[in-house]
């Protein structure tokens, strides 16, 4: 019987390279050919027996079983042998991929036999996705030694070159770690444990955040300042370093309602810190989040839209009125599109509304200029300027001005603004102009009359 099931398995690896099913169609193939072999006239065997030998000696996938000779299997570990002397990691998907030739020269016709055969036979560790020198070998130690050792920030494309053989969704995955890495504003990613700290200038900013919780019971982003270590990390997004250094240093004493922060011990249950975080963590793990999507999950944990919007503004990129998308789906070119506004902005302070042309804007593949984009790239990733708003909204509502203008809070850019375009000092002139032009949604009298006010303070101190 040793001699038939061997007689059988040849057989099919003559017949059947791009592989045979055990059911009585190909079971009854198989014994027509060994039937008609002279030598195998006076040796019985069924149906049922060939089905079984199929089952249990070929390499499956999808329904079908596939028989590689040893010399074809011993061809393919010295393949990847060789591979693995010069990478770390070996994706089947990628290694199949660019050398299909190859394997299905050897009857290879998916990367999951492919797979299954090295699990059988290399002596190398073999995982369900790849094949590495050592069982300690993942795709997050490789590239955590990888950034240790640069001496700058590295692209998707300085990574794909290191790693030829990891797919690059599998590299964006590991990147899209927040605890771990960190988007530049250029597109790149670097290491947050190499990122430098001024520690001084962190300790006053928690002071300050304090003594402003005392005196109102909330602090803004306006009330400290964070520039040093945002000098130190200039290739940073702004944003990013302050969420960075919030979570590192501050979440243990204060929850972050949108831009304000408070005690984390005097928060009311129904917009906590831990909602806000495991808001933040599900606003993290999406590439896609539409506005219906967002609020109903704010909603669940007790948080109200406006906060949820703020935080899917720190986390995503706003591409139309109704979506946001995941940061990696979008790489900007900062300096064109920057130099775009310059034609618009001219080193003066202009309502967001006034860009009504994206003509000379870079193209995005995939995606369409529009306002809601615009103060998205504006608010993570421009170098030249800011945008403000009073709050965050979704009817294009705020300004953009140069950053060497160095502004204080949105006040301060109302209070500019009209000493700017020299709109007269009262309240129907200013609350008309800013409501028209597209700095306020509505008329706010109350701060109208602190804009005035400010204005004032501004003139004074321009006279000494």
């Amino acid at each position: 019987m040793k001699n038939i099931y061997k007689e059988i398995i040849n057989i099919i690896r003559e017949n059947f390279s791009n592989g045979i099913r055990n059911d009585f169609i190909d079971a009854r193939k198989v014994l027509r050919i060994y039937q008609g072999r002279e030598k195998c006239t006076n040796e019985k065997i069924s149906c049922t027996v060939i089905a079984d030998i199929i089952r249990t000696n070929g390499i499956e996938n999808s329904g079908r079983f596939y028989f590689i000779s040893p010399d074809d299997t011993a061809e393919i570990k010295r393949f990847f042998d060789k591979l693995l002397r010069k990478n770390s990691i070996l994706y089947y998907s990628a290694v199949y991929e660019k050398h299909t030739d190859f394997f299905v020269q050897q009857n290879i016709f998916s990367p999951n036999v492919l797979r299954k055969i090295l699990q059988t036979t290399s002596n190398h560790f073999c995982s369900v996705e790849f094949c590495a020198t050592t069982s300690k070998t993942n795709l997050d130690y490789e590239l955590e030694r990888t950034f240790k050792i640069a001496d700058n920030s590295l692209s998707l494309m300085d990574l794909q070159k290191k790693f030829p053989y990891v797919p690059p969704k599998k590299i964006l995955s590991t990147l899209s770690n927040p605890k771990k890495y960190l988007k530049t504003v250029c597109g790149n990613y670097g290491s947050i444990a190499k990122i430098k700290f001024d520690f001084q200038e962190i300790i006053a900013a928690k002071q300050q955040i304090y003594e402003q919780i005392i005196a109102k019971g909330y602090a803004a982003s306006d009330d400290f300042t964070l520039a040093s270590n945002f000098a130190l990390n200039s290739a940073f997004a702004e944003k990013d370093l302050q969420n960075l250094i919030f979570e590192q240093f501050f979440a243990a004493d204060f929850a972050r309602q949108g831009n304000l922060f408070v005690s984390k011990f005097s928060v009311k249950k129904k917009s906590s810190a831990n909602s806000i975080r495991q808001l933040r963590v599900f606003i993290s793990a999406q590439n896609e989040l539409t506005l219906d999507k967002l609020f109903n999950a704010a909603q669940n944990f007790g948080i109200t839209s406006r906060a949820a919007l703020d935080l899917a503004y720190e986390n995503m990129i706003r591409v139309e009125k109704d979506l946001f998308i995941n940061d990696s789906l979008i790489n900007f070119d900062v300096r064109a599109v920057d130099d775009a506004l310059t034609a618009f902005v001219q080193e003066k302070i202009i309502p967001l509304r006034s860009v009504t042309s994206f003509v000379g804007f870079p193209a995005l593949k995939g995606y369409s200029w529009n306002l809601f984009l615009l103060e998205s790239f504006l608010r993570k990733y421009s170098q030249k300027y800011f945008y403000a708003t009073s709050t965050v909204n979704s009817a294009n509502v705020g300004a953009i001005y140069p950053k060497s203008m160095n502004l204080e809070d949105y006040l301060d850019v109302q209070s500019s603004v009209i000493l700017q375009e020299n709109i007269p000092l009262e309240k129907n002139a200013v609350e008309n102009f800013l409501s028209t032009q597209g700095y306020r949604s509505r008329r706010l009298p109350k701060a109208t009359e602190r804009v005035i006010a400010r204005a004032h303070t501004i003139l004074a101190a321009n006279a000494l």
